[in-house]
């Protein structure tokens, strides 16, 4: 039980974001809901292949974009 909970924290623990990666992901979807800023393909690509492999990322990605139905 205890290496099981271990493990869990060492999951989680993989799957937070840095400051800088969940400020600019932040970014970047408040920038697709809104109509004032415009968001590159590469910041597009960076931000899918991050929440296709990143749990934590994806989570915010669903909860800014959730209603857009992006990807």
């Amino acid at each position: 039980l205890f290496k099981e909970k271990n493990m869990l924290f060492y999951q989680q623990q993989l799957n937070m974001l840095s400051t800088k990666s969940y400020n600019k992901l932040v970014d970047i979807c408040c920038r697709i809901i809104s109509t004032d800023g415009e968001v590159t393909l590469d910041e597009r690509i960076w931000m899918t292949k991050l929440s296709d492999n990143n749990t934590h990322a994806r989570k915010i990605v669903d909860s800014f974009l959730k209603d857009l139905n992006y990807k």
